[in-house]
Formats: C-alpha cells, sequence, structure tokens
C-alpha cells in the first residue's frame, strides 16, 4: 500500500516528548493483609499463648476424689525484618530532564506499591512454610500433608477442578473451623480459567464462576476468592492457599520514606522507603494449600 501524504512530514518538525511518569503494570494493593489479622509488635518478636481443647470426663461415684490436671498450652511466635526499596538520582538529572521533572512524588508511590507486594509475599511464604512454636520459637512446624491438596488431586495433574474446590472447604469443616469464619481462597487468573473450561461444571456453577471473572462477586461454593498473580509456582504448579482470617497473623510497622543528597556520592538524590514485616500461621488446620498445574 502507498504511504499516506499525511505521513511526510518534514524532518524540521518538532517532536513533543511527555512530561509525566506513569507506572507501568504491577500489583499495587496488598490482596493477603487484609484477610489476616493484623498484630503489633514491639520488640525483635512476639508470642502468642494457645490453650488445647479439653474433654469433660463422667463422674462415677459419689465424693470422687477431683482429678489433677493442667491445661494444654501452645506458643506462636511472630517475628519481624527489615524490608528496603531504593532509588537513586543524579545530581544533574534535574538538568538534563529539561523540561520533564524528576519522578519524586511517582517513585514514592512506586515505593508503597512495592512495600504492599512485600506484604503478601512475607504472608503467603509464612502460609506455607515454617510457623515458629516453644518456648523460645525455636521450634519450628512445618503445613502438614494433611492440609495440602496436591495437584493430582483425584486423578491425574491438573489445574483447579471443583473437586479440589470442595476438598478445601471440606477441610476446614473436619476441622472443625467456625462457620462464621469466611474462607479465603487466593489463586491466580489461570485457575479461574481452568474452571471455566471445566466439563464437569453446571450452567449455574459456570454462570457464578462468569460472575467471577466480571467483578459482579467475589464468593463461590462458601468461599472467598482473591485472584493474585503473586502466589509461588514449583516446577510448574501454582501453589493457591486459603485460610481464614485468624489463622494468619502479621505485623507491618515502621514504615517510613526518605529523601536524601547523599555527598558521597556528587549530591544524587536518594529516595528510600524502609519497612518492618512480619507474618506467622496461628493454626495449621487453618490453612490449606492447594496444587494446580499451569
Amino acid at each position: 500500500m502507498a504511504e499516506s501524504p499525511m505521513l511526510k512530514i518534514p524532518d524540521h518538525f518538532p517532536i513533543e516528548f511527555g512530561r509525566n511518569w506513569e507506572h507501568v503494570l504491577q500489583t499495587m494493593e496488598s490482596i493477603a493483609a487484609a484477610c489476616a489479622t493484623p498484630e503489633t509488635v514491639n520488640g525483635e518478636k512476639k508470642s502468642f499463648n494457645q490453650l488445647g481443647p479439653k474433654m469433660m470426663q463422667p463422674i462415677t461415684q459419689r465424693l470422687q476424689p477431683t482429678r489433677i490436671e493442667e491445661p494444654t498450652t501452645f506458643k506462636r511466635w511472630l517475628t519481624k525484618h527489615g524490608h528496603d526499596c531504593v532509588d537513586f538520582f543524579d545530581h544533574f538529572d534535574d538538568d538534563f530532564l529539561g523540561h520533564i521533572s524528576l519522578p519524586n512524588s511517582e517513585v514514592i508511590q512506586s515505593h508503597a506499591m512495592a512495600h504492599n507486594r512485600a506484604m503478601d509475599a512475607v504472608i503467603f511464604e509464612a502460609a506455607l512454610g515454617e510457623a515458629m512454636t516453644g518456648k523460645n520459637g525455636t521450634d519450628l512446624v512445618a503445613l502438614p500433608s494433611s492440609q495440602i491438596i496436591p495437584a493430582n488431586f483425584g486423578g491425574p495433574q491438573s489445574g483447579m477442578t471443583l473437586a479440589k474446590l470442595i476438598a478445601t472447604k471440606s477441610m476446614f469443616g473436619k476441622n472443625r473451623v467456625p462457620q462464621q469464619e469466611t474462607v479465603y481462597l487466593f489463586l491466580s487468573q489461570q485457575q479461574i480459567d481452568d474452571l471455566l473450561n471445566y466439563e464437569q461444571l453446571t450452567s449455574a456453577d459456570y454462570a457464578a464462576v462468569r460472575a467471577l471473572v466480571d467483578g459482579q462477586i467475589s464468593r463461590f461454593m462458601g468461599m472467598e476468592f482473591r485472584v493474585t498473580e503473586d502466589l509461588p509456582v514449583v516446577s510448574g504448579v501454582r501453589q493457591c492457599i486459603a485460610w481464614v482470617k485468624s489463622g494468619m497473623k502479621y505485623n507491618s510497622s515502621g514504615r517510613s520514606a526518605f529523601m536524601d543528597r547523599r555527598p558521597d556520592i556528587t549530591q544524587a538524590l536518594q529516595v528510600q522507603t524502609l519497612a518492618l514485616l512480619g507474618a506467622s500461621r496461628t493454626d495449621e488446620k487453618k490453612v490449606v494449600m492447594i496444587g494446580c498445574d499451569e
């Protein structure tokens, strides 16, 4: 096709460059923190005291001697670790950019988004990793296999299926998790696509999943769905996670942003954000991992 005469622009015509800065696509808000329990941690770490279940025993005689029983107690520990995000601008960047202003405020916003993603990563890692227990927090407890639904659940390795969703919801019921506690299920868009393509999906189920995709609802099969692309993938298997709010605790404190001139690097402008982050499972029976092939 012949080139349009309108495209033959003389070389001396100016080119206009944008003066503003835009953020590329990224996760901006924390998805996991709103579904977990926030805790303050004053000091290096904080312990949480837990009581084990008790059973009443029958009295079989008059004036029966009283049994001597002590309560079964447990401890969980929540620690926090430093995180940071930093950017530098050369002292002369402001001059070299000309009419384009330094993206100071945009960088601060970018750091806030990075903080939110780091918070999610810390919570997800704590949900799937080892929890600190014992008198001094030196004992480690892994998420047991009884709380893991493998990618090959019910047959060959597969993505998200109705059987996996049913097994997930059932696990909370069998573990006696109170029904009034909301179950949050974290999964990626691929798992939503798996459900839409699932052959055994009824028309009513399909309509419900379709409503999830369209953003009309967030609840399906008694669970609140939270879609995120930040869940870990191990050997091609997405590790989806379900929990109730009381099953995860987290701490986010000390978040501060600083803008300083660095005389040691020719008065460069340093923009740095610092924060302390930490998370822990409170009870293995309140967290489920669902493996989904991708």
